[in-house]
């Protein structure tokens, strides 16, 4: 593998990597619900052994994975990557760009699943289709093979938002504050005032563990309106408590029958460890991997975790 390394990383980014992707990349949109549309990239590889899909975290969008596509293609895997509503290029359904508004969770899993029967399927001619998932989008991959348990043949969960973090505040309390809160057209509010993308860097403070990976996705974010949310609507705090709640359920995980990778970043402020504790515990064909000393997003990490994160993860798919 051509592992890009710390040592010139935004230059051999944009040198490399960016534009082996794009020569590879067709971009796209579809509408589950009328008048609703959600952007979505599809790269070819020669002769691919399977598919994956990426499911992106909360205030992400595919644009943020390049380096991991990089890797996926290199490694002879077709991949669709898709912004979910309320992301980067997708329907926004408020008013404020810096604001993630979603009137149901639910509509995140129909989503990505519409995608896979309409798009990824007829296109894969009967290739094995795998699934990664980060973050929000981890909670929205547990819900699609529980609910679609036939859908994937394996699923990748990395720091999956299965329990959010709220420091010392109990979880029901703040879902009871955003109900009294959230009422009529103020759920799509943030329940903070956001007017603006903060340009300035905060990588000591931020899920990354590699500075370079997080000074390079912020230029982009600098550059494109579209990457420049920041905070959940008061709705959206509301719906991704009661998804938690629901994915980790007994009766839910007992549905999922593929092979499950899940990891676990052992310094996540993000999302709780503990209900990832709980999912794979139910889950009999999970298998979960505790990596030491990292914060919430692993795919930003650099090459001495980053590497054998991704052998990990190709490993496992084949």
């Amino acid at each position: 593998m051509d592992w890009i390394r710390e040592e010139n990383y935004a230059e051999e980014m944009r040198a490399k990597v960016e534009p082996y992707v794009a020569a590879r990349k067709e971009s796209g949109s579809f509408e589950r619900v009328p008048g609703q549309r959600i952007y979505y990239e599809h790269f070819r590889a020669e002769a691919p052994k399977g598919v994956i899909v990426i499911s992106h975290g909360f205030t992400e969008s595919v644009q943020k994975f390049t380096e991991s596509i990089y890797y996926m293609l290199r490694s002879g895997y077709e991949v669709w990557g898709f912004d979910h509503r309320g992301h980067g290029r997708s329907v926004r359904l408020n008013d404020n760009p810096y604001v993630v508004h979603v009137e149901r969770f639910r509509d995140y899993v129909e989503d990505l699943h519409h995608l896979v029967e309409t798009l990824v399927k007829p296109a894969a001619h009967e290739l094995p289709l795998y699934l990664y998932c980060h973050s929000m989008g981890g909670c929205v991959g547990a819900k699609v093979i529980e609910q679609y348990p036939e859908l994937f043949d394996k699923a990748v969960l990395s720091s999956p938002m299965l329990g959010l973090s709220f420091g010392n505040v109990p979880v029901h309390a703040v879902y009871i504050g955003a109900s009294l809160m959230g009422i009529g057209e103020r759920r799509k509010n943030s329940p903070t005032p956001v007017n603006e993308f903060d340009t300035t860097p905060h990588f000591e403070t931020s899920c990354d563990s590699s500075e370079c990976r997080y000074l390079y996705y912020l230029e982009k974010q600098k550059a494109d309106r579209h990457l420049q949310t920041r905070s959940p609507s008061i709705q959206w705090g509301k719906e991704a408590v009661k998804a938690c709640y629901q994915a980790i359920s007994a009766e839910q995980t007992a549905r999922i029958r593929i092979p499950v990778l899940l990891f676990q970043a052992e310094n996540d402020t993000m999302v709780k460890n503990s209900a990832q504790d709980v999912f794979a515990s139910r889950v009999r064909t999970c298998e979960l991997v505790r990596v030491p000393g990292m914060k919430h997003e692993l795919y930003m990490t650099d090459s001495d975790v980053l590497i054998p994160y991704w052998e990990k993860i190709f490993a496992f798919l084949q």
